[in-house]
């Protein structure tokens, strides 16, 4: 078996094990900043999703949802692992993400999940269903009906934001006004909230087929609304006039095109499918690396890495290689790997905060020999996700390529 089996193993051992015993909070003792005041009772079991290697301190941005998707890479890496104390902390983290859905039976907001992020008033609607995933996989691995009945009362809840004629979901809800409202920079009535293929396995864990109807409208307007090839800059995060791309948005409302078409066989969900891959292809770095949010011109700062990018991508080669056995596919997960292999800071690291962690994103210079990595938990989430999907893959991961050559001998 190739090197690269062992390595990407021990990749989601390590990076499990940071998810798990070092940015879950477990106790008060847990350092953390809260600087946008989010209004949960408590935060045990969530993720401590931010950590500046100079400044040494820990942020919380939208645990939330960053708890829902750690749930389901230690889940990943428990199958692989066989590790109980994995599945233990993704049950710590179910527990947070559960106290997290209002429940007020009569209330206008019961069955809202407080999917926080960014701002303390409203409910980011997209984040709602990328935390759905670790609780519908919590229901499967468990064998316990109550994590997917709570999928299933938060996203019906959301669900009630669906604009049927439309094929898009309210961007965010207003809590204390107990309402939907658009985001000021998009153009349209909310967006395609296909994240996760959510609606896909909740339908799947349920068997009720309404909310696969619901994914493929969605589906349907996504098609429509791709701009450019392969990505969708239209919706926010950042007004289209920007001309910034989101490095993750081709996996938010791309990657799920493939589930689309699986539902219906309609050619036209496996070709915007494959222009993802392709943008993705496009996007990448000689070294595997990506940056976290180009210009549609090509362009793009210098320090503005983004190790999440070469995650997502990985996924989406990985499930098109597995499809078509085209080399192009597998050689750029290979070049992924190699960067993201690159990116974990060793069990030795001097820094037992950041001990199995991927770093997401340099820190800009600021004039010390030192500016440090930010880490953002997503790197680290979304490279064991790839892991998983990788090594299940046949024939996918070859032996590590040597890195490139950064000598400068003239």
């Amino acid at each position: 078996m190739p090197k690269i089996h062992d390595l990407t193993r021990r990749l989601m051992t390590h990076g499990a094990h940071w998810l798990a015993h070092t940015a879950r909070i477990r106790s008060d003792a847990d350092r953390y900043e809260d600087p946008r005041d989010y209004p949960h009772n408590g935060y045990r079991g969530a993720i401590r999703n931010e950590y500046d290697t100079k400044t040494k301190r820990w942020l919380l941005n939208g645990p939330v949802w960053h708890s829902g998707q750690a749930i389901r890479s230690l889940l990943a890496a428990h199958r692989h692992l066989g590790d109980p104390p994995l599945l233990d902390a993704a049950l710590d983290m179910g527990r947070y993400v559960v106290a997290n859905i209002v429940d007020a039976p009569g209330q206008p907001n019961h069955g809202l999940l407080l999917a926080y992020e960014g701002e303390n008033f409203t409910v980011n609607n997209q984040t709602v269903f990328e935390t759905l995933l670790g609780l519908i996989d919590l229901g499967a691995a468990t064998g316990d009906a109550s994590w997917t009945r709570a999928a299933q009362r938060a996203a019906d809840f959301t669900l009630r934001g669906f604009h049927e004629n439309e094929g898009l979901i309210y961007d965010h809800y207003h809590v204390a006004r107990a309402e939907f409202i658009r985001d000021a920079d998009n153009a349209y009535p909310g967006r395609p909230l296909l994240d996760g293929c959510a609606l896909v396995e909740l339908a799947a864990a349920t068997g009720e087929k309404r909310y696969e109807r619901v994914f493929l409208a969605m589906a349907e307007r996504a098609l429509r609304e791709e701009h450019p090839s392969g990505n969708w800059m239209k919706f926010p995060p950042w007004h289209p006039d920007s001309g910034r791309m989101h490095i993750r948005t081709s996996w938010w409302w791309g990657y799920p095109l493939v589930k689309a078409y699986d539902l219906t066989k309609e050619q036209r969900f496996w070709d915007g499918f494959v222009r993802v891959g392709d943008w993705y292809l496009a996007q990448q770095n000689l070294d595997g690396g990506f940056y976290y949010s180009p210009l549609i011109s090509g362009k793009h700062v210098s320090f503005g890495f983004a190790t999440s990018g070469a995650a997502v991508s990985s996924i989406i080669w990985s499930e098109l290689f597995a499809r078509t056995g085209e080399s192009k596919y597998r050689d750029a997960v290979n070049r992924s790997f190699g960067f993201l292999l690159a990116a974990q800071f060793s069990p030795a690291a001097a820094d037992p905060d950041i001990r199995g962690a991927l770093w997401e994103t340099p820190n800009p210079p600021d004039g010390t020999e030192c500016p440090g990595f930010y880490i953002r938990d997503i790197a680290t989430i979304f490279a064991i996700q790839a892991a998983d999907r990788a090594l299940a893959t046949d024939g996918l991961l070859q032996d590590v390529a040597p890195s490139w050559d950064h000598s400068m001998p003239w």
